[in-house]
């Protein structure tokens, strides 16, 4: 890692930063030497036996990444209930004009490369693209004047109020430092550690990260990173960031990816320090890796009821009309720990107390096809949905189609996209809101969105989906070592709780957390 470190150093000629700014590179840069991890260790866990019959609840990237790693290490057991009739869970794509649109999961960065990139790979299915920034729309109607934002005149125009400065070399020298001081405070308290979840922070550094994301950033004069983790937080649907808890923003906008981000902010982001779609997409994975590894995947499971008995779980699935009793050796819950709560005959106080607080928002993706819209790039943000919490708001829209074409990443490819507007344009649109929204008002809120404030005409919305999105806990939760405290009940009742619930709403989140289950797992039964 240090010597790509100095490699993108020595792309970074003076030629496009001076003074100040290059030193601020340098020093970023070198923080990509290792450190030793820090904080409390994570025990060593009860875990299925190697002949066991293991069942795994949920066929999205959590269970098919759980599956597939359990039959590498010899596992031969293993049986996948899911209740829909698909895998992927938010891994969603639908083929529609000849490639593949999202409809859930969507992005990689840096970090992936580590997980979810050479999975791919190794499945055939890890063709990558890099794509541009996403520019940013400054209101909601085309008629404003000066509404499009290039990233870098949103983020700069956001810090020049800290520094009273309208010189762009100061803004973006400040910018820098920051980013810096994020990344060494982020070290000094975390260490570097392996996968996505830190080790258990001792005292000292729970109170330092207390409150919200907003709160710490305030605390520790890093506020010229806010408009850098309205991108990367609030516009992929990770809380706003006088909501969410610090914990959540620090796990997700850790070293590596805030490095990618000021990088990219300078557009000098090389491999792997940027941001990528899959070209068929996610979904393709997850069936690759069923396919290939002969899984057993029951499709259209209802389950009525678990019970753990003694050494063995009992669960209860609906057969038609009636209900089927099957038993498992031991279980792996992936979806939402809320549906566990439901489902479970004999929840421990400890599992209530732990899970009864995580709360979901309500992410919607949608494919849509228009007309003669107003363009700002094929990746675009409207911030204004963003800053006012308009429930239900469009906050995004990407362009896969355009981040296909061949010079999208040039200003030249940037203005002939947004200039050809009159052809036919299939975005996937993004929603979100607190509560859940029936489609019908959904749709209505996008269709008014498009044709009143962008000029949209012809506009088809072809599908919408609706998914609880990030269950999380509340600031105060998490500051009482709620991820922590899960670990340490992972095994008992022959049981690991795992999937986005526990740990954080990605792709590389639940794979890294269920390498560190199988890290952990008491090794003495294989």
């Amino acid at each position: 890692m240090l010597m790509f470190a100095l490699f993108l150093l020595h792309l970074l000629q003076p030629a496009q930063c001076q003074g100040s700014t290059e030193q601020a590179i340098k020093t970023l840069l070198s923080l990509l030497q290792p450190t030793e991890a820090r904080g409390g260790p994570f025990p060593t866990i009860p875990g299925p036996g190697q002949y066991e019959q293991v069942c795994i609840v949920g066929a999205g990237p959590a269970g098919i990444h759980m599956a597939q790693s359990l039959k590498k290490i010899g596992f031969t057991n293993i049986t996948i209930y899911e209740k829909t009739n698909r895998v992927g869970g938010k891994s969603y794509d639908i083929k529609y004009r000849g490639i593949e649109h999202p409809q859930g999961t969507i992005f990689a960065e840096a970090n992936y490369f580590d997980n979810l990139i050479p999975l791919a790979q190794e499945y055939g299915a890890g063709d990558y693209v890099k794509i541009p920034t996403a520019n940013v729309w400054r209101t909601n109607s085309a008629q404003d004047e000066n509404i499009k934002l290039r990233t870098s005149q949103f983020i700069l125009g956001r810090v020049a109020p800290l520094t009273n400065s309208t010189n762009p070399k100061a803004n973006l020298g400040f910018l820098l430092k920051t980013a810096i001081h994020y990344v060494k405070l982020h070290k000094q308290m975390f260490g570097d550690y392996e996968g996505d979840l830190m080790l258990r922070p001792d005292e000292d550094v729970m109170f330092r990260i207390r409150g919200t994301f907003m709160e710490y950033l305030t605390r520790e004069k890093m506020l010229a990173l806010v408009p850098v983790f309205k991108l990367s937080n609030e516009l992929q649907g990770y809380g706003h960031l006088d909501e969410v808890s610090a914990l959540y923003g620090l796990i997700w906008n850790n070293p590596k990816l805030m490095i990618t981000l000021a990088l990219r902010a300078l557009k000098q982001d090389k491999e792997p320090f940027s941001v990528y779609v899959l070209r068929d997409g996610f979904e393709k994975l997850w069936k690759n890796i069923v396919q290939k590894e002969n899984l057993d995947v029951r499709f259209n499971t209802d389950i009525y009821s678990i019970t753990r008995l003694k050494n063995r779980v009992a669960l209860k699935i609906w057969k038609g009309s009636f209900l089927k009793n099957e038993q498992c050796d031991f279980m792996i819950w992936t979806p939402s720990m809320a549906n566990l709560l439901r489902t479970l005959t004999d929840t421990r106080h400890e599992e209530y107390n732990l899970f009864k607080g995580l709360k979901p928002e309500f992410f919607t993706a949608n494919l849509v096809d228009m007309r003669n819209s107003v363009r700002n790039g094929p990746y675009s943000a409207f911030m204004h949905n963003l800053d006012m919490k308009v429930e239900g708001g469009v906050t995004g829209e990407v362009n896969m189609m355009g981040f296909l074409t061949t010079d999208i990443g040039t200003p030249e490819g940037i203005a002939e996209y947004n200039a050809n507007n009159s052809e036919l344009k299939t975005s996937y649109v993004l929603q979100l809101g607190k509560e859940f929204q029936d489609e019908k008002t959904l749709n209505q809120i996008l269709q008014d969105h498009y044709t009143k404030g962008f000029n949209a005409t012809d506009l088809e919305i072809l599908n919408t989906i609706t998914w609880p999105y990030f269950p999380r806990w509340s600031p105060e939760e998490t500051g009482q070592a709620r991820h922590w405290q899960v670990f340490n009940m992972q095994g008992k009742q022959k049981v690991w709780y795992a999937g986005s619930s526990v740990s954080f709403e990605s792709v590389r989140g639940v794979m890294e957390y269920n390498n560190l289950l199988l890290r952990k797992m008491n090794k003495i039964n294989y």
